[in-house]
């Protein structure tokens, strides 16, 4: 398999999934005129549970697909790969049905007919992703995901404008989208073809599923981490305000949008040149220039936070701006925890992402229960930045026999001293922080000057 540049893998999934994720973001701040501060926090919940319940019935196979068809793209072992980890998963879902027929039967709960349809589209649609993208076909993958999404935006429209059908609407939306993008996956693709009863194995279901199951509590915690305290503030606050802290976690996944880009390039990079030689002395490179592009977004964003929300979402969520920062500030450790976790896929140790997110998990969960009731939403945010941070801590240290190279810890408190005055200045009146916004342009545009100079270079070489 030829190696492809970090560059040219991150401007190809940059492509696909910015207009995508741009669309999704316009979505989230079009709703807010359509459902109360209730119904979006109670949709949003809904959203986690889906999320939360996903890698238990997929078991994460999906990560166990692309670690090992990106070392051989053979049909032999795409075969293999495809109809073993199909098999597991339609066994998983068929005991998941048996499980929430049984939990319905004895707890009536709404919508648990539409949670059940969502996990078994995901849990496919997912695995079939991971399987283009380890066959090498990244444009399909880019592709399908613009399909998804722009599918789920122009029905989650129509549904909210002319059919009014609210939180059902956005679910109708999503199930059909995700159907759509799962069929091309499997037959406009041709996925299907690889299916073989005679490739299945027992003894490979086994290897896959080692490498895979310590990922289910690392998805798992990554969900405490950064969901479970909605449950908390909807204990303790309520849904309205759950409905705020949704919109305030908006403006970051702007961050989480490019970052999950990058991780797309990284990850595959990553386990593609763990046997060079000089793999260390690339990690140290691309770790400098990717704390230094987490920052220069997270403050631009920053900058942009209060004018920005003050014109795109009605006057009950205008308040989400107090949130934004250290939601910004737990992204960054997030990102680069992810960063130091593409190692545990790298050496196939998929133990060490395990610990260090159940210990972050715990981490925040606690926090949660004592900073919400304390300083509501604000300890809300500052929970999870702590169970990110705490997370990055672990992960630097255990992965110090991968990545042999110190942590730019100077220029990392440079960028974050910048990040705090001008999150400070978002306090101040409508003014000061225009002015604030055009003195951070300038700066970042001195910051990344060669990195803005070598991108228009690359550009030109593609076009020309």
């Amino acid at each position: 398999m030829k190696k492809k540049s970090l560059a040219s893998l991150t401007l190809l999934y940059a492509v696909g999934n910015l207009s995508s994720k741009v669309m999704s973001f316009v979505l989230v701040f079009f709703v807010t005129f359509y459902l109360t501060t209730q119904e979006l926090g109670e949709f949003d919940l809904l959203l986690i549970a889906i999320n939360l319940l996903t890698p238990f019935v997929s078991f994460q196979l999906s990560d166990s697909a692309l670690r090992w068809l990106l070392n051989d793209q053979s049909v032999e072992n795409i075969s293999k790969i495809f109809s073993t980890i199909s098999v597991i998963i339609l066994i998983s879902l068929l005991c998941f049905s048996i499980i929430i027929f049984l939990y319905n039967y004895f707890i009536p709960t709404n919508n648990i007919l539409y949670i059940y349809i969502l996990v078994f589209l995901q849990s496919f649609n997912l695995f079939f992703l991971q399987c283009i993208r380890g066959k090498g076909d990244n444009k399909s993958y880019v592709l399908n995901g613009v399909i998804n999404t722009g599918l789920y935006i122009g029905l989650g429209i129509f549904f909210l404008t002319v059919i009014k059908l609210k939180i059902v609407g956005l679910i109708y939306a999503n199930i059909i989208a995700l159907f759509i993008s799962t069929l091309i996956l499997l037959f406009g693709n041709g996925l299907y073809k690889y299916y073989d009863n005679e490739k299945i194995s027992l003894v490979f279901a086994k290897d896959l599923l080692r490498y895979s199951l310590p990922l289910v509590p690392n998805s798992l915690n990554w969900w405490a981490i950064s969901s479970a305290n909605r449950y908390i503030i909807l204990l303790y606050l309520g849904a309205a305000a759950n409905g705020v802290f949704a919109i305030a976690y908006k403006l970051p996944s702007i961050l989480i949008i490019f970052v999950n880009i990058f991780f797309l390039a990284w990850q595959e990079r990553a386990i593609t040149t763990h046997q060079d030689d000089d793999r260390n002395t690339y990690y140290k490179v691309v770790l400098d220039k990717y704390i230094r592009i987490l920052f220069s977004i997270s403050i631009l964003i920053v900058s942009l936070n209060k004018i920005l929300l003050s014109r795109i979402v009605s006057e009950e969520f205008f308040s989400a701006w107090e949130y934004t920062p250290v939601l910004l500030l737990s992204v960054i450790f997030s990102s680069l925890a992810s960063f130091y976790g593409a190692g545990y896929l790298t050496s196939k140790k998929t133990s060490g992402a395990f610990f260090s997110s159940v210990f972050g998990g715990v981490v925040t969960v606690g926090s949660s229960f004592i900073l919400i009731p304390q300083f509501g939403l604000h300890g809300s945010g500052l929970a999870i930045c702590i169970g990110y941070f705490t997370v990055m801590m672990i992960r630097l240290y255990h992965t110090k026999n991968i990545f042999t190279f110190k942590f730019p810890m100077k220029s990392f408190l440079r960028y974050l001293i910048l990040f705090v005055f001008t999150s400070i200045l978002n306090y101040f009146n409508f003014t000061i922080v225009t002015a604030n916004l055009f003195f951070v342009i300038t700066l970042l545009l001195i910051i990344n000057k060669d990195l803005l100079l070598k991108s228009i270079m690359y550009l030109k070489s593609l076009t020309s």
